[in-house]
């Protein structure tokens, strides 16, 4: 009789999960300030071409880039910066300490 294998926690159910979320459920940017919809209004108007043409340079499906673009797809953070990569661009990230926890 072969044993069974526990299954591994994936990563996101390892990750400590903010009080009152469920484990393994998506983190919401907006929780933390940050406006997927807007960075990507803003990355929109520079995005030339057909969604497989952006999708060719954003190395992205082309139906990936016509559900995020047109807000009926979940807009991961490498998804927006294939898109800002896509229009000619690059998305950055800033870290910014709390000053106030020493």
């Amino acid at each position: 009789m072969a044993k069974k294998r526990a299954k591994k926690a994936s990563t996101t159910q390892r990750a400590k999960a903010k009080p009152g979320r469920r484990p393994g459920t998506r983190v919401d940017p907006l929780e933390f300030g940050i406006d997927m919809r807007a960075v990507l209004d803003e990355i929109r108007p520079s995005l030339e071409g057909t969604y497989a043409e952006i999708g060719a340079r954003a190395g992205m499906p082309p139906g990936s880039v016509s559900n995020i673009l047109n807000g009926s797809g979940h807009a991961s953070l490498g998804a927006v910066a294939a898109l800002a990569h896509a229009a000619g661009g690059k998305l950055q990230v800033e870290f910014i300490p709390d000053d106030t926890k020493k």
